[in-house]
């Protein structure tokens, strides 16, 4: 598949906005390049062995990730790599990464032609499990589903490494290292405009993306721009949410128990959906409920 073809199915399947980390990694050459990274072994691999398995569904209820890819090697696949982009730590990322893997085995059966209701075994490639941090929050550099909900007493888990440094000598590290010059910019810059022009300009000085941003600038601004925007809502929401439970006298959490509160919260959530904002999955953890019940709260048709 070449990258036309990815850039082309993505728009047509994503209606929010395509983030950095996602256009950055629409390419196979930056996919390889992270491949490579994460396996200096492997020199043998080339682009043509790198299969783009990111979960995109046009039903904006179902499962999605932000990067999953196949590594083939001959006519078999031999690894199933899963990375997520993270600007806010989540202790849920082991489930959803459980989530992630099963839905991505699930498709990888049925495209093989395999089905795990025969008494053969059939093959799966090996599955690793990765988050790039940009937040500003201390995060440890591995995570386990079993010790993080089952004190390490359960027979099931699955591991995730964590990257947090910047660097240049990464494409991951570079992507950190973008994130944190856009963040610490838009901190010292009212200006959307200086902030997008001070983040391009010193990601260029420091190493971060160079090629990435002297190829794609134009979109790499408009980005930029649209995070800006989305950063802001997400504030002007949080600052709402907290000026209307002061005035009611009461603690976020018994405000969200309230029917009126809660009626109140689903609306507001939804108009960030509808902007692309929130994903379904956002909304319903912001709600504290799960999917279903947002769901069927906000009135929203099922499939």
């Amino acid at each position: 598949m070449t990258g036309a073809e990815l850039e082309d199915d993505r728009t047509t399947r994503y209606k929010t906005k395509d983030s950095v980390f996602s256009r950055l990694f629409s390419q196979p050459e930056n996919i390889l390049e992270l491949y490579r990274e994460l396996h200096p072994e492997d020199s043998k691999t080339t682009v043509d062995d790198i299969q783009l398995e990111t979960l995109q569904t046009v039903f904006i209820n179902d499962i999605y990730n932000d990067l999953g890819f196949i590594v083939n090697d001959g006519e078999k696949s031999k690894y199933i790599l899963l990375v997520e982009a993270q600007s806010k730590w989540t202790e849920n990322i082991t489930l959803r990464m459980l989530f992630y893997i099963t839905e991505t085995y699930r498709r990888y059966l049925k495209a093989t032609k395999q089905s795990e209701h025969i008494s053969k075994r059939v093959h799966l490639p090996k599955p690793e499990f990765y988050v790039v941090y940009t937040g500003g929050k201390d995060v440890p550099e591995e995570v386990t589903l079993n010790q993080t909900y089952f004190d390490g007493t359960a027979p099931l888990d699955i591991r995730v490494k964590v990257f947090v440094e910047p660097g240049t000598e990464t494409i991951y590290g570079q992507y950190i290292g973008f994130s944190k010059v856009y963040d610490k910019q838009r901190k010292l810059y009212g200006s959307k405009l200086e902030c997008i022009r001070e983040t391009i300009r010193l990601c260029l000085k420091k190493g971060y993306l160079v090629g990435f941003i002297n190829t794609y600038k134009r979109e790499v601004e408009t980005m930029l721009s649209e995070l800006f925007d989305e950063k802001a809502l997400r504030e002007q929401y949080d600052i709402a949410f907290a000026a209307e439970c002061e005035a009611r006298g009461e603690a976020r959490g018994e405000a969200r128990g309230e029917a009126r509160g809660e009626a109140k919260l689903i609306k507001t959530l939804m108009g960030l959906v509808k902007k692309g904002i929130l994903t379904v999955s956002q909304a319903a953890d912001e709600a504290e409920m799960t999917v279903a019940e947002f769901e069927a709260k906000a009135g929203m048709k099922t499939t």
